[in-house]
């Protein structure tokens, strides 16, 4: 196997790339649009790596390069740092990095980490990698002598196995649905709220509402760069996005982004407008219950509500799915 790297900013990314990543059912945010868009709002240098057995496509690996440089700047075109440790996620999304073909076995998947490796070290000074979101399925595949494996927060994934709404708040423990129909109820009674599931969203009023989540999250002494209205403009081009929004009579109150495949529904962006300027408390798990409600009338196999409060997921019917860290030479 032998790997192509790109660099999105000036190269341009191979057709294959979308064609691949559609196949495997990825969303709109493996598509090269949005992540070229990223890529110009990021603080370090991306990295999309093509992985070829022969001329067939196997894998595809998404990574940035961090180094010694003024993360308070936006990347500049083509430069790159003199020595970079490879972090392997797709930004800015919450996902995993690496993609890989469905009949690949656990020997393909690791003969194809070694070829993205191999190949990011021939064309940069890489002095060590770092994978995030790595599912316990593939662990073998990333996990070396010289790395180690963390558990950080898990995934979480719903499946779908009633044919109503109803019946899903039936099956919950008392407490827990009682106090999802408490917030249900309460959400219904606020005069002015209208939520509504649509194909297309104000791209400045999403980027703004969604990066005001992310800087809310943000470590202390860690700096983001936000995400860009154009990105948005790309997720409602897409025919497989739709948003899950609240509204009132100032404009977006809160939205979701929600992605289709045919097979899933995976969430990926939340935001919401801050106390001050008007938000609502307990939007996020009313819209929680309205998804579960969509997944079961679109008859798709599973909901993934994404990381982050997993604990609640848990109690309001979702599993968890074990999530690694990485990272190593």
């Amino acid at each position: 196997m032998h790997g192509e790297v790109v660099d999105p900013l000036t190269q341009v990314v191979p057709a294959e790339w979308d064609r691949f990543a559609a196949a495997r059912g990825a969303s709109v945010l493996w598509q090269a649009k949005p992540l070229i868009t990223a890529a110009w709002a990021a603080q370090t240098a991306t990295a999309l790596v093509v992985v070829r057995d022969r001329t067939d496509v196997v894998a595809l690996f998404h990574a940035r390069l961090h180094g010694p440089q003024d993360y308070r700047r936006f990347h500049r075109s083509g430069s790159v740092p003199p020595v970079a440790f490879a972090e392997s996620r797709l930004a800015p999304a919450s996902l995993a990095g690496h993609l890989f073909a469905a009949e690949t076995g656990r020997a393909d998947r690791r003969a194809a980490v070694v070829a993205f490796e191999r190949a990011l070290r021939a064309r940069y000074r890489v002095a060590g990698f770092c994978y995030r979101h790595v599912e316990s399925e593939d662990l073998l595949a990333f996990d070396r002598r010289s790395r180690r494996v963390l558990a950080v927060s898990p995934d979480t994934v719903l499946r779908a196995e009633w044919s109503s709404v109803d019946d899903y708040l039936a099956q919950l423990p008392t407490k827990w649905r009682s106090q999802l129909r408490k917030i249900r109820a309460t959400v219904r009674s606020v005069p002015g709220v209208r939520r509504e599931l649509v194909a297309e969203v104000p791209p400045a009023d999403a980027a703004r509402l969604v990066n005001l989540v992310r800087f809310r999250h943000q470590r202390r002494g860690i700096v983001r760069t936000p995400i860009p209205e154009h990105y948005f403009e790309h997720l409602n081009a897409d025919p497989g996005t739709r948003f899950s929004t609240y509204r009132d009579d100032r404009g977006l109150l809160a939205l979701s982004t929600v992605h289709d495949n045919g097979t899933d529904l995976a969430m990926s962006y939340w935001g919401i407008r801050d106390r001050v300027d008007g938000g609502l408390p307990n939007l996020y798990f009313d819209h929680y219950v309205d998804l579960v409600e969509h997944t079961i009338e679109l008859g798709r196999a599973t909901l993934r509500p994404g990381k982050g409060m997993a604990k609640i997921k848990e109690r309001f019917g979702a599993r968890p799915v074990a999530n690694h860290l990485v990272v190593g030479w």
